[in-house]
């Protein structure tokens, strides 16, 4: 008899997949109520904005791949990283590095960077070999 599908998957990966829909929900809201209106007015730039729209869409499709047990989940996670460190730290004017690390943005990004490397420590397990 088959498993319920909430006893084949460990915890962390429900708690991934929560987080990724939390960043999806965050991202929505700010999109909805100032993100739209700052670019459309010009005070962030459009690249921006779609910055930040597709790395919360990439972290949310990741997370759902996570959980379908799709091994280019990791991609997903390593590109949501690159693209959302590139342009925080293009746009950065500080050269203190000690600066950089105490901003939230990079706190978080350091939650994705844990996220990618969980997502690759499943991969030396059987979890996206079962089904």
């Amino acid at each position: 008899m088959p498993q319920p599908w909430y006893n084949t998957r460990p915890a962390p990966v429900f708690m991934t997949v929560f987080y990724c829909f939390i960043v999806l929900i965050q991202a929505g809201v700010w999109v909805a109520q100032e993100g739209f209106e700052q670019a459309r007015f010009g005070d962030i730039s459009i690249l921006v904005f779609l910055n930040i729209c597709t790395v919360a869409l990439l972290m949310f499709v990741g997370g759902l791949m996570l959980f379908a047990r799709k091994k280019g989940s990791s991609l997903c996670f390593v590109l949501a990283l690159a693209l959302g460190v590139t342009i925080s730290v293009s746009r950065m004017g500080s050269d203190s590095i000690v600066h950089l690390l105490t901003l939230p943005m990079f706190k978080e990004y350091a939650l994705v960077f844990g996220i990618w490397v969980y997502s690759l420590q499943l991969r030396t397990t059987d979890y996206f070999l079962s089904k």
